[in-house]
């Protein structure tokens, strides 16, 4: 992790370097952009300004185009700014999970050090009990085999005795037959021999008895039964610890695995908040070099001033900028017949493509088309990410490209001094989504402990933090009462129905259009793995306005667009919008703009 801490530091140097000479000059700071800017300002433009500061009379300058010039130029400046601003909250995101990165990976280490100890603890336990048991078989069955050898050996004598009084049963018989055959008649001895056959009878029958008492195994039995109850017990034992052991094991693998899971969390947070960085990079590395650009043409045309002829009236026209007192923007479009409209190209249900080359599909992409056809022209869309979709109101995408006339695009009011709003256009509710069928998340209160996702929104983002919700950069901000693993924003708007179905997050918060088709359109790839929680996360419906820049030759304009809006979401075609990109049609009669947002009364004449 060593070598991302140090890319992190080097960011943040570059994020929060001083502004540079060209930010003092759009600021007014001329002496400290002199000072500042002495090995890369323009040499015709540093004349200009010793000229100016000197007192001295400077070349005849065409006042409007040069205002005109230094507006873009701080139009161009405060681009990199946001982008500058964007990029320091990624790099504070980034550092933030890499420290807790670093203290899961510590605890793993532990976890993984705390098993080998059980593990070897559990095979010595093991080994010593198994020793045990096996000497306690040793012996009783040593102690079992003495007792059977004894016994074997009572029993041969036994044995020997019967045979030998089987042997003198025989003898006996055999006199007894001869006696018999000698006596004929007169056999008197037979009395005297079955005498002693008579005695040999008892002799056998008290042997027998001997031989049946010597043969008693009995005790064998039952000093088996005992060996049998001493193993069982021992080998419970044995099974006793041993699961205690394996319990003890599987706890810290549950740990290593939860630790695991927070690294693994944390890679995705880092990974998806580096690619916002490095777009926040290009954007930079865009506008500047835009901005020295246009220096580099202030300066030249400079050199070549004369008293009858202005020069930068070249630059002026080479950035598209209106200098006439009696432009209205209207009025050109309708001259050019064509609207051009700034717009996100990614967000599914408000403006995207089902397959790629498909025109744009979506709430807004609909209602840029009905509001072009209503005015006559013909519907441009200059696809744009969203989050700088408002940039474009003040310039084009790239140096020589004329600014859009409107941005309809997905965008809540908010204050700022250089854009004016219409009215909503739509109204909608502020959700949670998660992935189908999980019982574990039912509300917001479900959320903690849990990974959060949300479009990198600020009033999305101030939204959450009002409901109590809390993260890394606000944990410590009083009245939370639900605390997040992580907060996941995201600017880049085809990740944000993937990041729920991947499990990058756990939930994400969210306007309804962008989910509702994702979750129920016949053609969503989403249709089955995501779905919405009813209700609104927020008390009051949400809205969208088309947005224009705070100058006066857009005022006709955004009159003509407000017009639209009233008469158009009394038609049936818009309720069929509605109810294809919303489920349902949603209305505010008691909305108001928060304090701060201009609208279309701000125009000055």
């Amino acid at each position: 992790m060593a070598f991302l801490a140090e890319w992190v530091e080097a960011q943040y140097q570059k994020a929060d370097r001083a502004p540079d000479w060209k930010q003092l000059l759009c600021d007014g700071n001329i002496d400290e952009a002199l000072a500042l800017g002495s090995k890369h300002m323009p040499d015709s433009l540093r004349t200009i300004l010793v000229e100016a500061t000197s007192g001295k009379k400077p070349k005849t300058i065409n006042n409007n185009s040069l205002v005109a010039l230094i507006g873009r130029l701080k139009a161009l400046q405060r681009h990199s700014q946001q982008a500058q601003e964007l990029l320091q909250g990624s790099l504070g995101e980034v550092q933030a999970r890499t420290t807790e990165q670093n203290d899961f990976v510590s605890k793993t280490k532990v976890f993984l050090q705390h098993s080998g100890d059980n593990t070897t603890e559990l095979r010595t336990e093991i080994e010593q009990k198994l020793g045990q048991t096996s000497q306690l078989f040793t012996n009783q069955f040593s102690e079992l085999q003495q007792l059977i050898d004894g016994r074997s050996k009572d029993a041969m004598t036994v044995i020997k005795s019967i045979e030998e009084i089987g042997k003198t049963v025989q003898l006996l018989s055999i006199n007894a037959a001869i006696e018999a055959a000698q006596a004929g008649e007169y056999g008197r001895g037979f009395a005297v021999v079955a005498g002693e056959i008579r005695d040999l009878a008892m002799r056998t029958q008290a042997s027998t008895k001997e031989a049946y008492l010597q043969m008693d195994l009995s005790g064998v039995g039952e000093q088996l039964e005992g060996i049998l109850a001493s193993t069982d017990r021992q080998i419970s034992e044995l099974s006793s610890q041993v699961q205690e052991s394996l319990d003890s094991i599987q706890s810290l693998m549950s740990d290593i695995d939860g630790s695991l899971c927070e690294i693994d969390s944390n890679n995705k947070v880092v990974e998806a908040t580096v690619g916002l960085s490095y777009s926040a990079c290009e954007q930079i590395d865009g506008k500047s070099y835009w901005s020295h650009q246009l220096l580099d043409d202030i300066g030249t045309n400079l050199n070549s001033l004369s008293s009858d002829q202005d020069s930068l009236e070249k630059v002026v026209n080479k950035e598209q900028l209106h200098l006439n007192s009696n432009y209205d923007r209207l009025e050109e479009i309708k001259k050019r017949g064509e609207i051009r409209i700034a717009i996100e190209p990614s967000f599914v249900g408000v403006s995207y493509r089902v397959k790629p080359n498909d025109p744009l599909s979506g709430f807004d992409a609909d209602m840029a088309r009905a509001l072009a056809d209503w005015l006559g022209v013909k519907c441009s869309f200059v696809e744009h990410p969203w989050d700088r979709c408002l940039q474009l109101l003040e310039t084009g995408t790239h140096q020589g490209e004329a600014e859009v006339d409107m941005v309809l695009s997905a965008m809540p009011p908010m204050p700022n001094e250089n854009v004016v709003f219409s009215d909503p256009y739509v109204f909608l509710p502020y959700v949670l989504a998660k992935r189908q069928g999980d019982t574990h998340i039912q509300s917001i209160k479900d959320l903690d402990g849990k990974v959060l996702g949300c479009i990198n929104d600020p009033a999305a983002i101030q939204i959450l933090e009002d409901l109590g919700i809390r993260w890394e950069s606000n944990r410590s901000k009083p009245g939370g009462t639900i605390q997040l693993s992580n907060l996941l924003a995201y600017n880049d708007q085809t990740q944000i129905h993937d990041c729920l179905t991947k499990e990058i997050v756990d939930a994400f918060a969210v306007d309804l259009p962008i989910y509702h088709w994702a979750c129920y359109g016949d053609a969503s790839p989403w249709k089955g793995k995501l779905e919405i929680l009813l209700g609104s996360l927020c008390e009051d419906l949400w809205f969208y306005s088309v947005a224009v820049e705070s100058k006066s030759y857009n005022r006709t304009l955004l009159e003509v667009t407000n017009t639209f809006i009233k008469k158009y979401r009394q038609q049936t075609e818009y309720r069929k919008l509605t109810d294809t990109w919303l489920g349902q049609n949603y209305d505010d009669p008691n909305w108001s703009f928060e304090e701060g947002v201009l609208d279309v009364r701000s125009f000055i004449e």
